[in-house]
């Protein structure tokens, strides 16, 4: 099936891009979509459902839980380069952190060197923000 650019996906990403640093459920989503004033093109809850999807699966976007719920939450990624570092996620707000790509690389190169484990560049490592501790 084709995936196409529609005007409420570049909306969604726009939305997302502003909001960079922070991490949402779809339902905040829709309701802080609702209420600014930069978004024209307003999409509903279930698309916003299906675009995330998309977004999550195209890289664009990463899906995380939030605390010990089982609510998911999102976030904007870096593009392309996010795939390269590890992430920081706090367990209290959600809030998702880039870790940069040399740190990222040397803790992944120590961990495998001291205990022969090979972390996914993917890997969330989970702890508390300042403003959460």
């Amino acid at each position: 099936m084709a995936k196409y650019n529609t005007a409420q996906k570049e909306e969604l990403k726009c939305f997302l891009a502003r909001h960079r640093n922070d991490s949402f459920t779809v339902a905040e989503i829709a309701l802080m979509m609702k209420d600014d004033p930069e978004v024209t093109k307003v999409p509903g809850e279930s698309t916003i459902y299906r675009l995330i999807k998309e977004l999550v699966e195209s890289g664009e976007v990463k899906r995380t839980v939030k605390g010990n719920s089982r609510n998911f939450v999102y976030q904007i990624t870096s593009g392309e380069s996010c795939h390269h570092h590890l992430h920081m996620k706090c367990i209290s707000c959600g809030k998702l952190y880039h870790m940069n790509d040399e740190e990222s690389r040397e803790l992944m190169e120590r961990i495998f060197k001291e205990e022969h484990f090979e972390l996914d560049s993917n890997a969330v490592l989970p702890g508390r923000c300042e403003g959460c501790k």
